[in-house]
């Protein structure tokens, strides 16, 4: 896969916005300032459900939003088997997304992976750009738990999985994934999301990646991954805001 046919693909990694209020802050306030910047930002969101709700708990455009809920959606109509997995979670908008289309499917299971320790060490792949990031955007589980709540998710089919991947990843118990959300920035964890979880999709299923075009290690990692998968192809696909996506055949 060339990734210059994507015409909105940056640098190494994107500029940090509010960095010296990151500096100022501590870490473990970030996700309440930015609860409270989106919360004075509310006129902007959408009226419906579970956009409204989910508004304060994430940092994801509207678009992106309505793809994960579109293709969730969509993968219950048709019958597609398998959990709904999320791969770095922040503050849970986009998995209370993902729970609020499977709360009725009780087949399905939402399965969330997150340290909430910040981004890890990058590596040379990841770019001079990236090294800015390491440590930050440290989410808050508790917000997490509050936003399920809130949109009314099945709680008993919601695992939250909370460690570094290097750890959680190989022994979960998670059996086949009809939707996958890839959402971790850097080259080594968005690699080890992909070997691990990719095989476990059911045909037809969705991967949705938030940063492939936006930091140069998502980009090598998944353009090294499909390499050696022929089979799938990746879309730009402009209903998803910029996220890249791609469907298991």
């Amino acid at each position: 896969m060339d990734d210059r046919n994507f015409d909105k693909v940056s640098g190494d990694a994107p500029a940090q916005s509010y960095r010296l209020l990151r500096r100022m802050l501590p870490k473990a306030l970030h996700p309440y300032a930015r609860g409270v910047r989106k919360r004075l930002l509310r006129g902007k969101a959408r009226k419906e459900e579970p956009f409204q709700t989910v508004w304060p708990y994430t940092q994801v455009s509207q678009k992106r939003q309505d793809s994960i809920l579109d293709r969730t959606t969509a993968l219950i109509a048709e019958g597609v088997p398998g959990d709904f997995v999320e791969c770095g979670v922040l503050d849970g908008g986009t998995a209370a997304i993902m729970a609020y289309a499977a709360r009725h499917d009780e087949s399905r299971r939402v399965h969330l992976f997150d340290a909430w320790e910040g981004l890890p060490q990058a590596t040379d792949e990841d770019g001079e750009g990236a090294a800015v990031w390491v440590g930050d955007v440290v989410g808050s589980p508790r917000r997490v738990m509050a936003v399920l709540r809130k949109v009314g998710a099945a709680m008993d089919r919601v695992t939250v999985h909370r460690g570094w991947f290097d750890d959680t990843l190989p022994v979960a118990d998670v059996r086949q994934i009809a939707f996958l959300h890839v959402d971790c920035d850097f080259y080594a964890p968005v690699k080890l999301v992909l070997n691990t979880f990719v095989p476990r999709m059911a045909p037809g299923g969705w991967v949705q990646i938030d940063d492939y075009q936006s930091f140069e290690g998502c980009r090598l990692a998944v353009n090294e991954f499909l390499a050696d998968r022929p089979d799938i192809a990746l879309i730009d696909d402009r209903r998803a805001g910029g996220a890249t996506v791609f469907r298991i055949p």
